[in-house]
């Protein structure tokens, strides 16, 4: 990747970096340690999204919000373009499917005789295709076809082209499928001589009811001191994928699984995941467990990080959980309560301590049969979901801890993984603080915000009808948490130190985590210190790259049937909050369905509206009507364009 510099040329200043483009045409190069630089759609020469460019800067913008125009492509994205093929005589043409690529792509006809797609390419075929040349931007494109993906209307070809629109895989290779069919099954005799047995103690999965594999179990029991041990055992994962192995540079490559609606890209084949490490009830499995032992009040007195043998009692879903904390029987049920009771200390310990607790509604959408969506509605969040995550929380939490305890102890480089999460920026804070004073609520913040600032704000506005938009607000005003080899704590856990140690099934990072505790406590040296120090740098820029293409190739799924929902209730009116004011219109997200859509400009037709951006707003001009952000609102949808994943409101 090419350093991002700036070069002073005559009058005129060079940047170079990542462009990213935007689905209404215009982009922005993103650079180092200052604002992203703006260019129009007609500047872009020959960009494409996520390209590597060199820009001008324009004379008279501003540093705080500069613009200029495209010089030179330096490197190409190695993303592939994904679309629609359509037969002509000179060839063919393919209509990317991603509305950041404007431009189709021509694909000649000498390229497409020497295509391995061959026959396969009809009108109307889904393809995978990749730029070869394009040096004017008034002329189309060249390109050639990869391969046929299939057909449009094909079961499940929606998140196929989500997936392949991001540059996920779709399947694992031969190579990796072989090798994972040959790993043996594990001998518990023998493996019972170096491993803690656990067998006997009471622990328990709780997943959603849809889960097919379990990777984390939970017991807690009360010591003959007093004392409470809460055990996390998680999947020894790594027992299984092998250093160097075809799995292990696959699982790299992936680094995390991603979650569709009905469907799942699993950072490791099925066999693993949902056999050889999937806790299932009654069955020894082998484990990495953390136990950790705790007064009534939450107090830390002591850990063990252990590899070890267990078997779970039970398979529980959250649902299950959540009606014995409410009173359902079950032979387990003392245990439950037990860990309901830790749970709450827990969680009132750590918001004590700064840690914030946002409490957004997400989404849950259901499908039928033929992947059409059913319904979507608010989920809801359970206090059996908040249980595990207080739980994982401390685990992740103590093996941090533990790590850069025993580095100082030892007085030896001990590299590791952390998840970081940084103070936010200044200006992000401060757009957030003013955000909330525009809704009528002022708040002083200290010289830096912290996150009991971030708390009490929350605390705030807990009854308030706008809740939900302010909390999405802070999140945004945050930055984003990714993985460091240097640990720079977690500003919004309010933690020192903290990792991901509990979901090495899924996270690549999780997986390395478990190696370097399992060489770490054999008192192994780090050997080639530089060595492993630069492939932990590689691993977590890489995987914190992957966890963000995942979450947009996410989203982007969520919002393609979001809209194919709303599609069908073209006409209908609903409640709804101003989540967004624009100088082109406001973003209203339904209560109901929490899906957003626009009230353009233009469809304001009762009276003449003035933007004041300062305060996020509209006013009439001769009503004085005033449209604000956080207000409610009844729109009516107007029309869907599930294509463009767009829907436009009108106000009632």
């Amino acid at each position: 990747m090419p350093t991002k510099t700036k070069i002073e040329k005559r009058d005129t200043e060079i940047v170079e970096g990542f462009i990213s483009i935007t689905s209404k045409g215009f982009g922005f190069v993103q650079l180092d340690e200052r604002p992203d630089v703006f260019v129009a759609y007609e500047n872009l020469s020959t960009a494409m999204d996520g390209d590597t460019v060199r820009a001008e800067l324009f004379a008279r913008t501003s540093r705080k919000k500069p613009a200029g125009r495209v010089t030179e492509v330096l490197e190409r994205s190695d993303k592939p373009i994904i679309g629609v093929f359509r037969r002509a005589e000179d060839g063919g043409t393919v209509y990317p499917d991603d509305e950041r690529l404007p431009r189709s792509l021509s694909i000649p006809k000498a390229s497409l005789k020497k295509s391995p797609a061959g026959g396969e390419l009809t009108n109307g075929k889904i393809v995978v295709a990749k730029l070869t040349s394009w040096t004017d931007p008034k002329k189309k494109p060249i390109g050639e076809i990869e391969r046929v993906v299939g057909d449009q209307d094909e079961p499940g070809m929606d998140v196929k082209l989500v997936a392949l629109s991001k540059g996920l895989s779709l399947e694992f290779p031969q190579e990796v499928i072989d090798e994972v069919e040959k790993i043996p099954e594990p001998k518990f005799r023998k493996e019972l001589k170096t491993r803690t047995d656990l067998r006997d103690l009471p622990c328990f999965t709780i997943d959603p009811e849809t889960a097919e594999d379990f990777d984390d179990a939970v017991s807690l029991v009360q010591l003959s001191n007093g004392l409470f041990e809460l055990g996390v055992h998680i999947a020894d994962v790594s027992h299984f994928v092998r250093e160097g192995s075809a799995l292990d540079n696959e699982a790299w490559k992936r680094a995390t699984s991603v979650y569709f609606v009905r469907t799942a890209l699993p950072m490791l084949p099925e066999r693993l995941s949902n056999e050889l490490c999937s806790l299932r009830p009654g069955e020894e499995r082998l484990a990495y467990s953390v136990l950790v032992q705790l007064d009534s009040l939450g107090n830390v007195h002591g850990h063990r990080i252990e590899e070890s043998v267990i078997r779970s009692r039970h398979r529980f879903t959250y649902q299950q959980v959540e009606d014995i904390i409410h009173g359902a029987d079950n032979k387990l049920a003392s245990n439950v309560h037990l860990m309901q009771m830790m749970s709450q200390v827990l969680r009132k310990r750590r918001e004590e301590a700064g840690s914030i607790d946002f409490d957004l509604t997400e989404k849950r959408i259901t499908l039928d049969d033929e992947g059409i969506p059913r319904m979507v509605q608010p989920a809801q969040r359970l206090e059996a979901n908040r249980l595990v995550e207080e739980f994982m929380l401390l685990a992740n939490r103590v093996v941090a801890s533990h790590v850069l305890n025993e580095a100082a102890h030892r007085k030896s480089p001990m590299p590791f993984i952390y998840r970081v999460h940084e103070t936010p920026k200044e200006e992000d804070a401060q757009s957030f603080l003013s955000v909330i004073e525009n809704l009528g609520i002022p708040y002083r913040a200290g010289e830096s915000i912290e996150p009991e600032d971030y708390r009490n704000i929350l605390s705030i506005i807990q009854n308030l009808e706008f809740k939900d938009f302010v909390e999405k607000i802070a999140l945004y005003s945050m930055t984003k948490a990714v993985y460091s080899t240097e640990n720079l704590g977690h500003f919004g856990l309010g933690f020192d130190a903290y990792t991901h140690f509990t979901s090495p099934i899924r996270r690549y990072p999780d997986l390395v985590v478990h190696r370097l505790l399992k060489r770490y406590s054999r008192k192994q040296r780090a050997g080639r210190t530089k060595a492993l120090a630069s492939f932990l740098d590689r691993t977590c820029e890489h995987a914190s790259r992957m966890e963000k293409l995942a979450t947009d190739a996410e989203r982007e799924y969520t919002k393609l049937k979001s809209m194919e929902f709303l599609a069908r209730r073209v006409g209908n009116i609903y409640e709804g909050v101003i989540s967004g004011v624009t100088s082109f219109g406001l973003f209203v997200e339904l209560t109901r369905y929490l899906i957003e859509g626009l009230v353009p400009l233009s469809a304001l037709t009762d009276d003449h509206y003035t933007f004041d951006q300062e305060n996020y707003r509209y006013i009439g001009d001769k009503t004085t009507k005033v449209y604000r952000l956080g207000d409610r609102v009844q729109v009516r949808i107007k029309n869907v364009s599930v294509d463009d994943r767009k829907a436009d409101f009108e106000m009632v």
